[in-house]
């Protein structure tokens, strides 16, 4: 009598397929994780005058608890170095006599003065005056023109060479009735301090921080992405348009514009941004200038000097700073130095 073979061949084929379904399966899987990338957190709030964004990313800790970290740090460096508030104040106010500071006001006082060396003034942190003068200090201040008598008044208090460090680095002064307004590079450190921040909490965290056109790249899109960042139209009228794209995994870039900020007088744009040789707006056929530099800080100040400055020969020599500039003249046309079309393409 044959024995029935207990085996069912189909039971075997079952099983073959059943395992080779799981393993797809698991292939699968593996690819949606590894593919998987969580969405960004974002957070803006209102500070150093202007709409911050944080958008951060992290496989580590909390995005939001890195948010709100370098919420903190900014907000810190916003009380700090404000043009109403904290060192700036008590320096504007101590009539040419010697002031302590701590090492971060030292670093950031001499890091201003060093752009304004390089530049050969076009950045000036001594330009208060003029800026108060015309109505720029606050957002609620009446902007007029002024009289030439004291535009002139107001220009022989100007001069970063007004500011002196004591060789120790703990004391400075400001001669010759200077006043100082340190925004147009605090910003962009604060900027490069809440980077830091976040880092020091996760090295591996990617994003960016944005703080009204400064921008500091926390890490590459999703670890491996460039993240694409449009450069303004500056004759946009709702801001929508743009005159052209970077794209960036690391370091930052700054704009600045007379669009941002002006006022018109018998159709004349009369804009924040100002020649401290003149103490009028500049004036020499640049309308938007934007800066890249490994620093945030460093980029807000150039992107000045470089509206200053412009092209010819103007800002040529920014490459030996570790400065690319992109300029738009007023007939729209584009001046870039060579290395910044680098940043043109993926």
């Amino acid at each position: 009598m044959r024995q029935r073979n207990s085996r069912n061949p189909l039971s075997s084929s079952t099983f073959l397929y059943t395992i080779l379904a799981l393993l797809a399966i698991s292939i699968l899987t593996w690819l949606f994780i590894t593919n998987d990338k969580k969405e960004y957190y974002t957070k803006t709030d209102y500070l150093l005058g202007t709409y911050v964004t944080v958008r951060v990313n992290s496989d580590k800790t909390s995005p939001v608890l890195l948010a709100n970290a370098a919420f903190k740090e900014i907000k810190r460096i916003d009380e700090k170095y404000g043009s109403t508030r904290g060192i700036v104040e008590t320096l504007n106010s101590s009539r040419g006599n010697w002031v302590e500071i701590d090492q971060e006001t030292a670093f950031l006082l001499k890091s201003a003065l060093e752009v304004s060396k390089n530049t050969g003034g076009a950045f000036d942190p001594t330009l208060y005056p003029i800026i108060k003068l015309w109505g720029f200090d606050d957002i609620e201040s009446e902007k007029h023109v002024p009289s030439r008598n004291d535009i002139e008044e107001a220009l022989a208090k100007v001069g970063y060479k007004n500011i002196e460090i004591s060789p120790e680095g703990d004391r400075v002064r400001l001669l010759n009735g200077a006043q100082i307004d340190l925004s147009g590079i605090a910003k962009g450190y604060a900027v490069d301090m809440a980077i830091l921040k976040i880092k020091s909490i996760d090295e591996k965290a990617t994003g960016f921080i944005d703080a009204g056109g400064d921008i500091g790249i926390i890490g590459p899109k999703f670890g491996s992405r460039p993240w694409v960042i449009g450069i303004r139209h500056p004759r946009s009228e709702n801001g929508d348009k743009v005159i052209d794209y970077v794209y960036m995994y690391d370091g930052s870039i700054a704009t600045s514009g007379d669009y941002e900020r002006f006022f018109e007088v018998d159709d004349v744009r009369y804009h924040h941004i100002f020649d401290p040789s003149t103490g009028f707006p500049a004036n020499n056929g640049v309308i938007s200038s934007t800066v890249i530099h490994k620093s945030a800080m460093l980029a807000d100040a150039y992107a000045t000097a470089a509206f200053v400055l412009g092209d010819s020969p103007g800002v040529t020599f920014f490459p030996r700073y570790g400065a690319l500039a992109f300029l738009v003249r007023d007939d729209l046309s584009i001046f870039k130095n060579k290395g910044f079309e680098v940043y043109l393409s993926k």
